[in-house]
């Protein structure tokens, strides 16, 4: 039986001394266990590192996205930097908005300047929600500067561990390549701070793509704040930690959609991290309040995912289709894959239309949602809809089983059958409320005030170094 992402994990950690894979530079000791680690099962999951090519046109794409709204750096001092990416932002009420830190910028006193990298997608400035906001491309393309030219090499002190580590899990990475990386951040960050009026505190996502950021931030007495953006378990290798590493460059605090999410982190895993707090979800609120009753099955949302899943997820409800005889209505909504890339690989029925719509309106105004495993499967629920996951490859399993499992109105299948014979139960779909409360763990509510509590409680957050 394939072991699972969190038996792996510990696998690894028990076995190697993973905080003895270092390298040296600028007079200080990195351990990159972290940064090597992310990308490797990131890789071993879905099949291709998630380093960001670096090719010509990756590179004057992100020069073309130096102005914008890069001036904004300059021009104010700012209490709060968030980092984010243009992939969060969704069209709500005419404007693109980003649903992690819109919403808590809008009703917090502090001034925000949102700092988005935009490297598949870039709305123009008059149509977003965000006051003020800057194109991070300034930070990158320094960082790719300041790596060329001073870090051609590097030596990272018992490589030989993750050989052993890559091995074990079957798949390696570029490993000068990521240290490069993490250390151009760093680098550059300390340069820029000394440039920039610095903020108070530092907001972002993803902070296991931003390690070089956070230490310098925390050096400079900035606490950083990590806003959950997707899923959080023992299965995601970015927050599951056996090992005891320093917190120098991990979050201070992290905020999360539930108590799930929140005992997690706070009772089991060694993430170096002061605590977490749960604030719950804004993009969540506002469209549960807009979604349609419950009826009978007839529309289902499918939340796509990029790659080969979203490729198996297509080839799934084809199947399932022939048989329950095109009987249902297939909204897709597509990530980054176009919707012309799929109709390359694939002839569709007249019943599988893909929408513009952004997937929180479109679950709403659905009766069922379908994913292999996206974080949509745990909002699906708050939206108050049913949430049916396909178990491609037991990762659908692998996340969510531990966090969904028991939920009455959560349904993992393995073939088009099974889904069949669940649909034909289920003819009597519960009214959305009723839904929405049985996810309270995974998303809670009461956003504003969670936000609002969470501000107060960083005023005396000191960095934990």
């Amino acid at each position: 039986m394939k072991n699972s992402i969190a038996e792996l994990i510990a696998l690894v950690e028990t076995k190697h001394n993973v905080q003895s894979i270092t390298t040296r530079k600028f007079n200080k000791t990195f351990e990159i266990y972290p940064w090597i680690k992310a990308k490797v099962f990131h890789k071993m999951v879905l099949g291709k590192e998630s380093l960001a090519s670096k090719s010509t046109k990756s590179l004057l794409g992100q020069f073309k996205s130096l102005f914008y709204g890069t001036w904004n750096l300059f021009i104010r001092k700012y209490e709060v930097w968030a980092f984010t990416t243009s992939v969060e932002r969704i069209k709500i009420e005419g404007k693109y908005t980003d649903k992690l830190f819109d919403r808590i910028s809008s009703f917090s006193k502090c001034k925000f300047l949102i700092i988005e990298f935009q490297y598949f997608k870039k709305y123009p400035l008059r149509n977003i929600a965000s006051q003020y906001v800057s194109s991070k491309a300034l930070f990158l393309l320094s960082e790719e500067i300041y790596s060329r030219i001073f870090l051609r090499k590097t030596q990272i002190k018992n490589k030989a561990i993750i050989k052993e580590i890559e091995a074990a899990l079957k798949c390696s990475v570029n490993a000068d390549a990521i240290v490069k990386k993490n250390l151009a951040q760093y680098r550059m960050m300390k340069f820029w701070l000394k440039i920039l009026p610095n903020p108070k505190y530092v907001f972002l996502t993803v902070s296991y793509n931003h390690y070089g950021y956070i230490r310098a931030f925390k050096e400079a007495g900035i606490p950083v704040v990590e806003f959950q953006h997707g899923v959080i378990s023992e299965n995601h290798q970015a927050y599951n930690y056996i090992a005891k590493l320093e917190p120098i460059q991990f979050p201070d605090v992290i905020s999360v959609f539930g108590e799930n999410e929140n005992n997690y982190l706070n009772e089991q895993s060694n993430m170096p991290i002061q605590f977490a707090n749960v604030v719950g979800r804004s993009i969540i609120d506002y469209y549960y309040n807009r979604a349609k009753e419950n009826e009978t099955i007839k529309s289902i949302s499918v939340a796509l995912q990029d790659g080969p899943i979203g490729n198996k997820t297509i080839a799934f409800l084809l199947a399932f289709n022939r048989h329950s005889k095109k009987k249902y209505n297939f909204k897709l909504v597509p990530r980054r894959t176009t919707e012309a890339s799929y109709k390359k690989d694939f002839q569709l029925p007249d019943n599988f239309k893909f929408t513009k719509e952004n997937i929180y309106h479109t679950i709403s105004h659905c009766d069922i949602n379908i994913t292999a495993y996206s974080t949509v499967a745990v909002e699906a629920l708050s939206l108050g809809k049913r949430s049916y996951l396909i178990n491609i490859e037991n990762k659908a399993k692998d996340v969510f089983l531990s966090i969904l499992g028991n939920n009455p109105f959560v349904h993992f299948v393995d073939e088009p059958n099974e889904l069949i014979e669940l649909l034909s139960k289920h003819e009597k779909n519960p009214e959305k409320h009723e839904v929405n409360l049985s996810n309270d763990v995974n998303i809670s509510a009461n956003y504003k005030q969670n936000c609002i509590n969470l501000l107060k409680s960083l005023e005396n957050l000191n960095p934990k170094i």
